[in-house]
């Protein structure tokens, strides 16, 4: 292979690599169509990524990228400057609400924190950064799971919605229903969902014209229902721009 070669190669793997977003699900005629290269360059290339455990051939034949490279992303998206622009503003949420603050992504079917300020309250949310739960049953992941594209939401809803307490949504329809809802109003809750007595609130930053973060605050119910809910939206809208306007400044 002579060097020109090997650097098509490289150009070709990521371009392909490109095409793979938020958990989207594409064939080797659709990746060929979309880049413009010979189907057979393609297939040799995804074999390789497969072999390396990058991508996973699943049973519709559609390939999709795995966690290998999710973390690797997250790995960027963990650094100490990303940390430093959102922390602040995480500090200012606990200040005006007294409770948890986090900031997410998407990681494959999974909400993943990137960042957290505690609530100086002894009793509190028990998270940590790097921590990953469920879209459907965290106001986070549903903000995620909302401004994702339509192939992961119902990758999503023709799974089966597992029950982690006794007020999970496990019915397709009625998370479809709060997905709608939550598209429309630019903000997710999360009532005893995930665990009995924490609630929680989320909305959308933009990252990229793709890709979608969740700011929240979360805390016990019983303080949380203290809290004016319009003004903890207000806030954390305001809290998004902010990060959306460092992120692109």
């Amino acid at each position: 292979m002579t060097t020109n070669e090997g650097i098509h190669s490289v150009v070709h793997t990521i371009r392909i690599l490109e095409q793979f977003q938020n958990g989207e699900g594409l064939s080797a005629s659709d990746l060929a169509q979309r880049v413009g290269i010979p189907r057979a360059t393609v297939h040799r290339i995804l074999k390789t990524l497969v072999l390396h455990q990058i991508l996973r051939q699943d049973n519709d034949k559609k390939y999709r990228l795995t966690l290998r490279l999710m973390k690797l992303g997250n790995a960027a998206l963990s650094t100490p400057s990303l940390q430093q622009l959102v922390n602040p503003l995480l500090n200012s949420l606990v200040d005006a609400t007294q409770e948890t603050a986090h900031f997410s992504v998407l990681d494959g079917y999974q909400v993943g924190y990137v960042a957290k300020q505690e609530s100086p309250h002894q009793f509190r949310m028990l998270s940590y950064v790097g921590w990953r739960g469920p879209l459907h049953a965290t106001a986070s992941g549903k903000v995620l799971l909302s401004f994702s594209d339509e192939e992961l939401i119902h990758s999503v809803l023709e799974k089966p919605l597992e029950a982690y307490t006794d007020h999970t949504i496990t019915d397709p329809l009625t998370l479809r229903q709060e997905i709608q809802g939550i598209r429309t109003n630019k903000y997710a809750e999360e009532d005893e969902e995930l665990s009995d007595g924490l609630t929680c609130i989320a909305v959308p930053v933009v990252l990229t014209n793709r890709q979608i973060g969740a700011l929240s605050v979360s805390g016990p119910k019983h303080r949380m229902k203290q809290l004016d809910k319009a003004k903890i939206v207000d806030l954390l809208h305001q809290m998004s721009d902010e990060i959306t306007k460092k992120l692109h400044g």
